[in-house]
């Protein structure tokens, strides 16, 4: 399946409506809040917010880095920001 990045616009992390379509790879890699995700495509939502993707979530606001860390060198399916 297709995956595409989603920019989280806040509510619920597991529901797709929180996330729109992104036509560029964010420019946003670490912080304490969430930034994107990398999800199966669904259009202008991701198709399902998977319980890997929220795993790596939850880890990403405890660690504020992108996520997977493990292994070393895995895809990155979460970005985190700063918010000023």
């Amino acid at each position: 399946m297709a995956r595409s990045w989603y920019t989280y616009g806040g509510g619920d992390y597991d529901q797709p409506s929180s996330y729109l379509y992104a036509t560029t790879k964010p420019a946003c890699r670490t912080g304490y809040n969430l930034c994107s995700i990398y999800a199966a495509y669904g259009g202008v939502f991701p198709a399902v917010i998977s319980d890997n993707l929220l795993t790596y979530i939850s880890n990403g606001l405890a660690n504020g880095v992108p996520e997977p860390q493990i292994p070393a060198g895995a895809k990155k399916y979460i970005y985190m920001k700063t918010i000023a």
